[in-house]
């Protein structure tokens, strides 16, 4: 591909946009609300050029202007999480592939913190427990397979419901509970599901009223609660406890869900979790990407 000639007229004009753009982000510490909201649609409409001005700003200018800058480069970040979370391909990976469900949730833990690690870290840390049991499975039932995931994750690692609070992000993030080992029910299964999955079963999420299981699949399949120890539990348990708590119909809390529903439960835990810790702008970007997978 040949690169269009720049012109002595064409840099002119660039260096010029780019020095307006730059003395607009030095506004960003006006006393006018008005006029700062001005610079801010400015900025943001300028894409990469008007980052590389809200950059210099938030190291170079009055304390205002910092402050500002910072988070208009916040809202840059997030805008390109929630760009790569539209780009998922959600629909094709099925019950045995790990990955867009990871990157799912990595982008939504983004969109809630600015320093997140990456999927490749947390990919890292949950792959080699999965090659641990991926060894361990080999010519094993899947009954055994249950509880060899279950005591290895829970009982070896410590991955527990314990004292987890759905309004604490330490106990939903899922990069905060892979190192703290304590989680809230959707958080610890996404866990299991991820490190199954690499371990080579096909395993997919059920979401209960204010609860969340793992069901492997099979011949005969499994059920298991990451929350409580990882331990068995029967479909009429299940069906007992529901209708225990007034839920008579109870076929679409018994179900498989596809990878997208498991990240509707998982950004609905977080915005919950961003609602309560008055995030207004975490809470507004996951309600963005749970309207990019079909709900709100």
């Amino acid at each position: 591909m040949i690169e269009p000639e720049t012109t002595p007229e064409s840099a002119a004009v660039r260096t010029a946009h780019e020095r307006r753009l730059a003395a607009a982000a030095r506004l960003l510490g006006d006393d006018s609300p008005t006029v700062v909201a001005a610079v801010r649609r400015l900025l943001l409409s300028a894409g990469a050029v008007g980052r590389e001005a809200l950059t210099h700003a938030s190291q170079n200018g009055d304390t205002a202007a910092r402050i500002r800058a910072r988070a208009l480069l916040r809202s840059f970040d997030v805008e390109q999480y929630l760009q790569r979370f539209a780009g998922l391909d959600l629909d094709s990976a099925g019950w045995s592939s790990p990955e867009p469900l990871l990157a799912g949730a990595v982008f939504a833990s983004h969109m809630v913190r600015t320093f997140a690690p990456d999927a490749h870290e947390l990919r890292h840390k949950l792959w080699r427990e999965a090659e641990v049991l991926r060894a361990r499975f080999q010519g094993r039932s899947l009954n055994l397979c249950a509880r060899m995931l279950s005591e290895h994750l829970n009982e070896s690692l410590g991955y527990t419901g314990g004292e987890a609070s759905p309004l604490e992000l330490e106990h939903v993030l899922l990069d905060r509970v892979v190192d703290g080992r304590v989680g809230v029910p959707v958080t610890l299964s996404l866990i299991y599901l991820l490190v199954a999955r690499w371990a080579g079963l096909s395993v997919s999420g059920v979401g209960m009223p204010e609860h969340f299981l793992v069901r492997l699949h099979g011949v005969r399949p499994v059920l298991v609660d990451p929350y409580y120890g990882g331990r068995t539990v029967t479909k009429v348990d299940c069906i007992r406890h529901l209708k225990s708590l007034g839920y008579d119909q109870v076929r679409e809390y018994m179900r498989d869900l596809s990878d997208r529903e498991v990240l509707v439960h998982y950004l609905r835990e977080l915005q919950r979790t961003a609602s309560h810790r008055g995030q207004h702008d975490a809470r507004r970007s996951l309600g963005e990407a749970l309207s990019q997978l079909g709900t709100s």
